[in-house]
């Protein structure tokens, strides 16, 4: 479990490492707001199944 998590960090270091290497700064922009677009995305479907796994309603 621990290798599989550092293996994770390490992943993610190293694609921000290449996006601040490769993109310039608008394009980084773009990067980082459709990263934070898509991060809203998964709170809000978390929360919505965790509300209808509550309700008693499974998909």
């Amino acid at each position: 479990m621990i290798g599989r998590l550092f293996r994770l960090a390490l992943l993610c270091m190293v694609l921000v490492m290449v996006v601040r290497w490769l993109l310039n700064r608008q394009q980084r922009a773009t990067v980082h707001e459709f990263v934070h677009t898509l991060a809203i995305a998964l709170l809000v479907s978390g929360v919505l199944f965790l509300g209808l796994a509550l309700a008693g309603i499974r998909l």
